[in-house]
């Protein structure tokens, strides 16, 4: 019987190791081109989720203004007694503006320690939750949440308790997501008014506020979120935004007339020296004072990944 060479069929064949190492390269490069562009594609999303957040902050205080009948400032003192309001003309201009019925002479216990002796110096993060969201409780897991303010016209400031569970209350103009509120001052320490932070992933700055105290001017109380001083604190290694930004060195600040949000982007967090060194400061929101969109690249690191309601593709350098 006359035998015939078996014929192996090629669609059993196996992969020769040159060929395994051919589909090895092609998709290293597949994968070296693709990941960039997926991780852009997946930056810019979560960028423009900020950005639409921005959008509603910005009509929330538009409401707030339409019922206020002007922007929120974005410093303010507030104090649970006489002495300290007497004592503090620009504070009280600024509350009376807003409740031109508020007494200045009432005891408060606005942090609920059982005494009327604090004063609390709010700064532009901490101004856009509590005037879009009135005063903060804490739910039973230590969470804040907003109540808004009382319909008193003399004690806006008081607070939802048991005794007044029902009563119809001014705002929130906002609805913060409690799992987003945080207290972050270092020095005096959490005061109990938090501040709001973006949907970016492992975001540990808020946004800031700052108001052009409609149109009369910018000044760098805003900015002082972490500490009660400009720039750096050299005790905690942090740093303030002292100013808003400018259109150019000797130009007009951005938003000359209304306000400026400030979202302090994906990072580096950490400050970035102009060499590129890395340096142990935190600095979430950068020391540039200037935003020409026309000269990005003149953006520190600390500034470039910002996301703002003055800078049109939401990112200052995209």
């Amino acid at each position: 019987m006359r035998r015939y060479p078996h014929k192996q069929n090629p669609a059993s064949r196996g992969f020769t190791l040159v060929e395994v190492m051919v589909v090895v390269v092609i998709i290293g490069m597949l994968a070296a081109i693709l990941v960039p562009v997926l991780g852009g594609i997946i930056r810019r999303t979560n960028e423009a989720a900020v950005k639409v957040e921005i959008n509603s902050l910005e009509n929330a205080i538009a409401d707030f203004k339409a019922k206020y009948g002007s922007d929120p400032p974005d410093h303010v003192h507030l104090f649970e007694n006489a002495a300290g309001w007497a004592a503090h003309p620009e504070d009280r201009g600024k509350i009376n503006r807003i409740w031109p019925r508020f007494r200045f002479d009432l005891a408060r216990d606005i942090n609920v320690d059982n005494d009327s002796a604090d004063e609390f110096h709010l700064s532009g993060a901490e101004c856009l939750v509590f005037f879009l969201g009135g005063m903060a409780n804490r739910d039973a897991n230590g969470k804040f949440f907003m109540t808004g303010f009382s319909k008193n016209p003399a004690n806006p400031l008081q607070r939802v308790s048991s005794a007044n569970i029902d009563e119809s209350r001014d705002g929130p103009f906002f609805e913060f997501n409690p799992n987003r509120l945080v207290d972050v001052e270092v020095e005096p320490g959490p005061d109990g008014f938090p501040e709001f932070i973006d949907t970016l992933a492992n975001q540990t700055a808020p946004y800031l506020y700052l108001s052009s105290n409609g149109g009369r001017g910018y000044d760098i109380e805003g900015g002082w979120v972490f500490h009660h001083h400009v720039g750096l604190d050299p005790d905690n290694g942090i740093w303030n935004r002292n100013l808003p930004y400018r259109q150019s060195a000797n130009g007009p600040r951005w938003n000359a007339k209304s306000f400026q949000i400030i979202s302090p982007g994906m990072g580096p967090h950490e400050r970035v020296l102009p060499n590129g060194t890395m340096t142990n400061e935190f600095c979430p929101y950068g020391t540039s004072e200037v935003y020409d969109p026309e000269n990005v690249d003149s953006l520190s690191a600390n500034d470039a990944d910002n996301i703002t309601n003055f800078s049109a593709g939401g990112r200052m350098k995209p």
